[in-house]
């Protein structure tokens, strides 16, 4: 991995936790045409005064206003990136069902863990891609029919493209929990 890719992760400005309480704002004004501080609690079932830090915090940044009877309202910039997350969401949702071919659930809750960080540029491309595969044509059902027919096999470990320490198809899924699971602290794996 390029060295530089992580710092550029870690300025990332929407955390999981804003795009949530941006998303949650957005869509309370949207169905109620209002939204407070303890609607946002309610919503997203944490305390009233974890609302409140995190909309100090969003205000900073200029994505949230207050008025002077507590209403919350989001900028031109939070609004932006609201719907951003929104549209990744909905992107990812579809592309892990459609395409994947992954359960509701799953899809939802995978899409949850990255919408807020894809850039408009992948989200967009994305969007285009699963367009393209759902569009009924022959050609994109036959590329989905292929791939719900692949099984995924390496040559060799040495001539594997994919693969750079270990085979990834030797790999269960379950194994990469149970040794994040095995791993102590300090990050050195447990004995």
């Amino acid at each position: 991995m390029n060295n530089q890719v992580w710092k550029t992760f870690a300025q990332h400005e929407v955390s999981h936790s804003a795009a949530h309480y941006l998303t949650t704002i957005h869509d309370l004004n949207g169905n109620r045409g209002y939204a407070r501080v303890s609607d946002v609690a309610k919503e997203l079932d944490v305390t009233k005064g974890s609302v409140s830090v995190q909309m100090k915090h969003l205000r900073e940044k200029g994505w949230v206003t207050e008025d002077e009877n507590r209403f919350l309202q989001l900028t031109e910039i939070g609004q932006s990136v609201a719907v951003d997350v929104l549209d990744n969401r909905r992107v990812l949702i579809r592309f892990l069902c459609t395409v994947l071919g992954l359960g509701e659930e799953q899809a939802e809750t995978d899409a949850c863990k990255i919408e807020h960080l894809l850039s408009s540029e992948t989200g967009g491309r994305l969007k285009t891609f699963v367009e393209l595969l759902e569009s009924g044509t022959n050609d994109a059902k036959a590329v989905l029919e292929k791939f719900r027919g692949f099984e995924l096999e390496c040559p060799t470990f040495d001539a594997c493209h994919m693969c750079e320490e270990q085979c990834l198809v030797d790999l269960e899924p379950c194994d990469y929990a149970q040794k994040e699971e095995a791993q102590d602290d300090t990050g050195k794996s447990a004995p």
